[in-house]
């Protein structure tokens, strides 16, 4: 499992990330390769660094807190792409980036990261998962965004919604197989 998500971050980075957007498609394979192993130490050294912090840590409770992040920055974007025709894509960004930001900072500033492993007499934060407090910074961030997002491009992500949302709901107009 641990290698499986390694690789799968290796190669998000070195696809997705290097030759999509840093090389705009026009990377090589040798240096995808090259992005991909350097990616997978990095990985590596992050995890033993992050398992050597967490060690004396209850397995159960860093799950919860990877689902807290999850839920803070994904779900508030998902559920109002699929159910919002306001929405724009500068809402989305800016309120799942609103909502990873506060889940992760109200994480280190919650009981188990201040107190337990950064020793501080007491938290800032007073709960030990944020996810209630950032899923609504985020919900609140992507509203504010997307309401006052007045570009072309946000008026065309609108005009776009309903034809979408039908496509997604009854399946008319989906496109059939494809050969490759």
């Amino acid at each position: 499992m641990v290698a499986g998500l390694t690789l799968a971050g290796a190669s998000a980075v070195s696809h997705d990330l290097y030759a999509s957007v840093i090389k705009k498609g026009k990377a090589n394979e040798k240096d995808e390769i090259r992005v991909s192993k350097i990616t997978t130490i990095a990985l590596a050294v992050l995890a033993i660094a992050l398992g050597i912090l967490f060690e004396s840590q209850n397995i159960a409770f860093m799950v919860g807190l990877a689902f807290s992040i999850a839920a803070s920055c994904n779900f508030p974007v998902l559920l109002l792409s699929m159910y919002w025709k306001k929405l724009t894509t500068r809402g989305a960004m800016i309120g799942g980036w609103l909502g990873l930001v506060s889940a992760v900072g109200l994480m280190i500033l919650g009981p188990t990261i201040w107190v337990q492993i950064l020793h501080h007499e007491k938290a800032i934060f007073p709960y030990e998962y944020p996810a209630l407090f950032s899923m609504i910074i985020a919900f609140v961030g992507i509203w504010f965004f997307s309401i006052t997002d007045k570009s072309t491009a946000a008026d065309n992500e609108r005009a776009l919604f309903f034809p979408q949302f039908v496509r997604s709901q009854t399946g008319l107009g989906a496109s059939g197989a494809v050969s490759h």
